[in-house]
């Protein structure tokens, strides 16, 4: 059963609402949807691939550590959902090719692609080697391509219109003083990229948006020093990080047809940080 993420906040910060589990959402929201979702093994796509089963689709994951996303898929119909969990190295071309297919042949067909896995190339930029840049754009923005690509005819096919969710970063709207330069430009791409396939997709009615999220807490996040983690939560006028379900709801609603008109957008999901200055909030937090 999902739970809530202990997230850390600024002591004394509000509430903005309640945290809901997929079995509290149980519903129709997405059904008979097709959905590809990538990095199902933890963080934000583990709890994502049970929220959008939750909501009525079939979702095949996809993950690198061998076995996990099967194991996790085999929890996920223990429990009567619709899910399958497959091992694919995302920036290889023709491993997503052949992942692609067989998600297409075992669902019948694809309605939704949501690009949630990623793993930078991070250092200060003074001591940014070309091996570390170019493992951070084949891991953050060419394996968004690749499924992207792999799956555009299945897309142009969809029944009723299809949707794909690109995850990208608040790092690709501004700059920050954090050594991510190259994690940047790939969220930065990313965003653009979104913009483009909206375009070219459009009349097939392929829809794509992207997500910026901000500080999500995941087990990456959790083991990062204090003072960093104080001023980056510091940083969003909600003054806490950010639970993994926050953005998996917001994949749940792009993915569904409520947002049928939403494309080529950018949607942050950051706790305000992109957009509002927080002044002078400042604290430790709990």
């Amino acid at each position: 059963m999902a739970q809530e993420v202990k997230a850390p906040k600024i002591s004394g910060a509000p509430e903005f609402g309640k945290w809901i589990s997929p079995e509290e959402s149980v519903g129709q929201r997405l059904k008979g949807k097709k959905i590809l979702l990538t990095g199902t093994t933890k963080g934000v796509g583990h709890v994502a691939q049970e929220l959008l089963c939750a909501q009525g689709a079939i979702v095949c994951g996809s993950g690198r550590s061998k076995g996990v996303a099967a194991a996790y898929a085999e929890e996920l119909r223990a429990k009567g959902y619709q899910a399958y969990g497959d091992d694919c190295d995302l920036s290889d071309y023709e491993a997503v090719k052949k992942w692609v297919a067989e998600c297409a042949e075992r669902m019948g067909g694809i309605d939704v692609v949501i690009n949630n896995a990623s793993h930078p190339g991070m250092a200060p930029f003074g001591e940014m080697t070309p091996k570390i840049w170019n493992y951070g754009i084949e891991n953050e923005l060419n394996l968004v391509y690749n499924v992207c690509n792999c799956a555009w005819p299945y897309l142009q096919k969809a029944e009723h219109g299809a949707s794909i969710i690109i995850t990208a970063s608040t790092c690709g709207l501004q700059g920050s003083n954090s050594p991510q330069a190259c994690h940047a430009a790939a969220k930065g791409a990313c965003i653009a990229m979104a913009r483009q396939l909206a375009a070219e997709g459009g009349p097939f009615g392929i829809r794509c948006n992207s997500v910026t999220p901000g500080l999500v807490w995941t087990e990456a996040m959790a083991n990062i020093p204090k003072e960093m983690a104080t001023g980056l939560i510091a940083a969003q006028t909600t003054q806490r990080a950010i639970d993994p379900m926050d953005i998996a709801y917001t994949y749940l609603f792009l993915a569904s047809d409520e947002s049928r008109q939403i494309t080529a957008t950018n949607i942050a999901v950051d706790g305000g940080c992109a957009g509002a200055v927080t002044g002078g909030m400042q604290g430790e937090i709990e």
